[in-house]
């Protein structure tokens, strides 16, 4: 598997044990906290992984 595969991978897996912490206590601000960052780290990596494929695309 590629570095951005394997990055991806890794990110899918933290956003996923974030997201069943935070349902086991939804009222948690840590838990909250720790899946948002999970999440926005997740959505960057996939905005740029678009970016990048756009750019192939036209050039």
């Amino acid at each position: 598997m590629d570095v951005p595969n394997q990055h991806l991978k890794c990110l899918l897996e933290r956003t996923d044990i974030a997201f069943k912490a935070l349902l086991q206590e939804p009222d948690s601000v840590e838990r909250n906290l720790a899946y948002e960052d999970a999440k926005k780290e997740l959505d960057v990596f996939v905005s740029n992984l678009r970016s990048s494929l756009a750019q192939r695309k036209v050039g």
